[in-house]
């Protein structure tokens, strides 16, 4: 059998135009075409060529936080900053042109003599060995062109560095060149290469720095002295022997500098200039620069601008450091339940702080911008705000009852975790308890249509088919909102009523000195009433009932929010967890759970667990050093009273005072001054009841007759409206029949012992002697009854039966009529005067 002869894979031939004969051919061409007129022509296509755009040559933009002053980002995947020609140090340039071009100032662009010295090494070497592109072409091939090695590529970079050189002067050119080439480590230019290595500015380079620099463009990556310090010494050694050998410097300096060391700054700066903490807001920030304000991102992240956010970096890192935590969340790590987080000031609609998610990667998933089911945390919005617009307030009573809603899918909602129905509730403990059948009742009152339209002007439109759903009242939507739409959203609340469109760029500055900002986009939502009386329940929702673990020692309102997953296999599960609370000033909103929720990836906690929790920690951190402030009720806004509660009153008591002659009535009665009284006596019947008084206390004094049992009772009513009460308990009280005569003893005898007296047991009381028929010197008009010599003062009588008022009341006793007065009856009978009490009794009626 032949054995083949093994045949060794042929070598690639070199091709002849890439070696030095081909170059040869190439610039003896160019040059025939230069000697024969075609110069022209070269400029006028290298003019066609020149992008002016391109000149404007890029420069890193940073970013800034809401104080214009603290740097929290640079943006693009390279480190660009601009420095003028007049900035950068005479020995930093003639580095440059010592190692590149040291014909810079003498020729138009290209350099035949430079050309022609690389050919001839080129052929000694027998290989391209000789770099023969002067610093102009560099510049046109580093903004304009591509790196690729041929001869057309060639052709293109001579036309525009003949252009260029016809256009700007020689310092211009080498501003734009130094201002331009790659310096390895993600850094372009001179000054981003000064920053990053040194640690300083350009115009602080010393000799040796600035040739260890001017070593860079030839091979940034083999030169970089942090990477290959041994590399960077032996090139910056060699740019500092072409510096002495063109006359830049003396060989005594050539020989000090020599001698030093590369030293580079210790812990230079990140090559990724987004630190992870700022990466899912400057994403962003990105994406609402280009829809908002119409700024590509090339632009935004090249075009040198001052980008001011109104992140607090104070608050940001707080959450960022919160969200490291696994601790702060429920479930296990493979995968992670996520969670995203936003602060935004209620004011202007500005976020303070971001977080896309756990473990968030540029470009990546930003979960505050992605929509899932908000659960209770839509009832204030769809449901309550709807309903406080039409006029109900916190105190109208709602109904949490077992209902089916025929028009909606015979669907019966229940309350979560299936408790009880609590019957008939004000819409605040509705809020408070997060009572489920209460906001389907007050949506399903208000209209499904109506609730829709609020939901809509808060910013969240569900789906149109959800539309009809009453289960919206409970959050049931299909994609649901996002943080930031919750968090604008409830902004609203916090700023009487008017909501401001969420964003984060504050301003740009431009480098020509211009500078552009985002609009103001306000619109009023829901009254300012409604936003007061909101945020009164949702104050209470956080300090006893849902929320209360929200807390962190500011004055907080906010609800809670917990979307149910239930399968054949999981009961009383939970697709999300949300928190979403505000200050006066800020508005936060979190949530929690994972990205696919599953019979095995789902939650067994709530809202107002680990989110309020969450909530609390970040907000106590971002909010230590701010000032603490109350809610205030706005201009015109009267604060929220409760319904008239008219009260059961069984306590009703009537007592005859010490007089015998009025009856004190009082009851219980309650604090509300929009209740009034009704009081009713009658002697027989209730039916034949008489109103005798109506009154805002709980007592009354009231006068009779004698020998007469009189009934009571009260009714409260609403004064507002009118509306009666029960009517009280019965309270009776008997008259006592009058008394008989009470004239004096005739037995009773004068004291010896005090002649005037007439009263024995009364030795005090003397006879007027100026008025011999009075028995009291204090009261003169008091005369004795002629009829009845004994008679005493007729006030003075049982125990129980004095009246010393001058009112018409009823005494008993044996008196005087005062003249001119008619008695009833004569004899015995109630005699009427305006002086003492009527005495029954025998006398004159003159």
């Amino acid at each position: 059998m032949e054995k083949r002869r093994s045949r060794k894979p042929a070598k690639k031939r070199k091709s002849f135009w890439k070696g030095p004969w081909g170059i040869i051919i190439f610039m003896t061409a160019l040059f025939l075409v230069l000697s024969i007129g075609g110069c022209s022509a070269l400029y006028v296509a290298g003019s066609q060529m020149i992008d002016e755009s391109k000149l404007e040559l890029k420069e890193t933009s940073k970013v800034y936080a809401s104080d214009g002053k603290t740097e929290i980002a640079r943006l693009g995947t390279e480190d660009r900053q601009l420095v003028t020609f007049d900035k950068i140090p005479k020995h930093v340039v003639d580095a440059f042109i010592a190692t590149e071009d040291n014909r810079f100032y003498e020729h138009n662009g290209i350099d035949p003599i430079g050309i022609g010295r690389a050919i001839v090494k080129d052929i000694i070497s027998g290989s391209k060995a000789e770099g023969a592109s002067t610093i102009t072409q560099q510049l046109a091939r580093n903004i304009f062109l591509s790196h690729d090695k041929t001869f057309m590529r060639k052709t293109k970079e001579i036309m525009i560095a003949m252009n260029l050189e016809r256009q700007y002067s020689k310092p211009q050119i080498m501003e734009m060149y130094l201002n331009a080439f790659y310096a390895g480590k993600g850094r372009v230019g001179i000054q981003a290469a000064s920053k990053y290595y040194f640690g300083k500015s350009v115009e602080q380079l010393s000799l040796e720095e600035g040739a260890t620099l001017a070593a860079l463009p030839k091979a940034p990556n083999t030169y970089n002295p942090i990477d290959h310090p041994d590399n960077a010494l032996k090139r910056r050694n060699l740019v500092l022997s072409l510096m002495e050998k063109n006359g830049f410097i003396t060989e005594q300096q050539k020989e000090q500098a020599q001698k030093k060391p590369v030293k580079v700054q210790d812990n230079p700066p990140n090559s990724s200039r987004i630190s992870e903490e700022y990466r899912a807001y400057i994403d962003y920030m990105t994406d609402e620069a280009e829809s908002q304000l119409g700024i590509t991102e090339d632009q935004l992240y090249y075009g040198g601008y001052k980008i001011i956010t109104y992140m607090d970096s104070k608050a940001q890192k707080a959450m960022f450091e919160e969200y490291k935590k696994d601790s702060n969340f429920p479930g296990g790590t493979d995968p992670k339940v996520q969670s995203a987080m936003v602060i935004m000031e209620t004011k202007t609609g500005g976020i303070t702080a971001m977080m896309g998610g756990r473990d968030y990667v540029r470009k990546g998933l930003n979960r505050a911008e992605m929509k899932v089911q908000p659960g209770s945390t839509l009832k204030p919005l769809i449901d309550y705000a709807p309903a406080l617009e039409k006029g109900w307030t916190p105190y109208t009573i709602v109904k949490d009852e077992k209902k089916t809603y025929r028009k909606y899918q015979n669907w019966t909602p229940r309350n979560y975790g299936n408790e009880g129905y609590a019957g008939s509730i004000t819409m605040n403990k509705a809020v408070v308890d997060s009572r489920n059948a209460a906001a389907v009742w007050t949506l399903n009152e208000v209209g499904l249509s109506t609730g829709v339209s609020y939901l809509k002007k808060f910013g969240i439109t569900p789906e149109p088919e959800e539309e009809n759903y009453l289960s919206l009242a409970l959050g049931g939507m299909q994609k649901g909102a996002t943080p930031i739409q919750m968090a604008q959203a409830y902004s609203t609340f916090a700023n009487n009523g008017k909501m401001n469109k969420a964003h984060v760029i504050k301003e740009i500055q431009f480098r020509d000195g211009g500078s552009i900002s985002e609009q103001k986009n306000e619109t009023q939502v829901v009254s300012p009433q409604t936003a007061y009386y909101m945020t009164e329940m949702l104050q209470n929702a956080v300090r006893e009932g849902t929320g209360r673990k929200a807390r962190f020692g500011h004055p907080l309102a906010g609800k809670t929010g917990t979307q149910q997953y239930d399968s054949k296999k999981v009961s009383r599960g939970t697709r999300y967890a949300w928190f979403v609370g505000y200050t006066p000033d800020y508005v936060g909103s979190i949530y929690m759970g994972y990205d696919v929720t599953n019979d095995k990836y789902h939650l067994r906690t709530t809202g107002g667990a680990e989110p309020a929790a969450l909530f609390s920690k970040v907000m106590a951190k971002a909010m230590e050093d701010k000032e603490r402030k109350d809610f205030e009720r706005p201009e015109g806004v009267k604060p929220a009273e409760p319904p008239v509660s008219l009260p059961s009153i069984g306590d009703l008591s009537a007592t005859v005072d010490e007089t015998g002659q009025n009856v004190n009535i009082s009851w219980g009665g309650t604090r509300d001054n929009r209740v009034k009284y009704r009081l009713y006596r009658f002697l027989g019947s209730p039916s034949e009841k008489e109103m005798i008084a109506e009154t805002g206390s709980s007592g009354y004094t009231d006068t009779f007759d004698a020998s007469k049992m009189y009934t009571y009772v009260v009714v409260p009513y609403n004064a507002e409206t009118g509306e009666e009460g029960n009517m009280s308990n019965m309270a009776t009280i008997t008259v006592p029949e009058p008394q008989q005569d009470q004239s004096t003893d005739p037995n009773q005898q004068t004291d010896p012992n005090n002649p005037n007296t007439t009263d024995p047991n009364n030795p005090d009381q003397q006879t007027d002697p100026n008025n011999p028929n009075t028995t009291d010197p204090n009261n003169p008009d008091q005369q004795t009854d002629p009829n009845n010599p004994n008679t005493t003062d007729p006030n003075q009588q049982n125990p129980g039966q004095v009246n010393p008022g001058d009112s018409n009341q009823q005494g008993t006793g044996t008196g005087i009529v005062p003249p001119g007065q008619n008695n009833e009856r004569t004899g015995r009978g109630n005699g009427k005067g305006n002086g003492r009490n009527a005495a029954s009794g025998e006398g004159n009626n003159p």
